[in-house]
């Protein structure tokens, strides 16, 4: 979509390598062949310590919420899985909130070795052809349609929505 190496000497460096053109809005990366990605973080359950139940359970919830997605979609998933040495330290106005954290810190701590994990969800969206708009075009009416802007910044909007 982007060709940027008209502009650049040397053609070697690292952005010549990557397929980023530039950020459209916030968090929404456009990639130089008509992608628009965006990646979500957040922690979660160990997984790898998980009974099959709770994975069942998981991947079924996960299937889910993406079948709703339709064509043109890919999902790229990253877990990291890292060691939970210490129990977090807090302060408690309640006596009676503080002896029930007391009793989490000492079960904690005698329980052997935790784990927490960090999940990446990195979501690419394939836009629209311009083939595929001409011909939706001969069936619909769209006035906001006739500006190209507005096509692209619809596009962007329909991204973040989703």
């Amino acid at each position: 979509m982007f060709s940027m190496r008209e502009y650049r000497e040397p053609t070697s460096r690292l952005p010549d390598y990557l397929p980023w053109a530039a950020l459209v809005a916030p968090g929404v990366v456009l990639q130089k062949d008509a992608l628009l990605q965006k990646t979500v973080s957040f922690r979660g359950p160990d997984l790898a310590s998980s009974s099959a139940s709770e994975l069942v359970s998981s991947v079924a919830r996960l299937n889910n919420a993406l079948k709703r997605l339709g064509a043109g979609w890919a999902l790229f998933v990253e877990a990291q899985r890292f060691s939970a040495n210490r129990y977090p330290t807090s302060h408690w106005r309640q006596p009676a909130a503080w002896i029930v954290d007391l009793e989490r810190r000492q079960a904690f701590e005698s329980a052997g070795s935790h784990f927490e994990s960090s999940y990446y969800l990195t979501f690419v969206w394939q836009m629209p052809a311009t083939g595929q708009k001409r011909a939706q075009a001969l069936f619909f009416d769209d006035p906001e349609a006739r500006e190209k802007d507005q096509e692209n910044h619809r596009d962007v909007a329909h991204f973040q929505k989703v």
